[in-house]
């Protein structure tokens, strides 16, 4: 068992994920940039939170700016 902490950072782990796999699979660049602004904040957040590095949500943030880029 977990504690309620731990659960609680799973869960906004899991949810950040989601939204990033949901971001790539987008094909129109509008809407990609609109899901980024969302996903970007969650990813701000769990670098806030301390459940990922501060260069880890960089890292994540650049390549799915890449991904939109190369969008038509």
């Amino acid at each position: 068992m977990g504690s309620h902490k731990t659960k609680i950072k799973k869960y906004l782990f899991k949810t950040t994920k989601t939204a990033i796999k949901k971001n790539k699979s987008v094909k129109d660049k509008k809407r990609a940039q609109i899901k980024f602004s969302l996903t970007s904040s969650l990813i701000d957040k769990l670098s806030q939170k301390q459940i990922i590095p501060k260069n880890k949500a960089n890292r994540l943030k650049r390549k799915i700016q890449i991904y939109i880029n190369k969008l038509p």
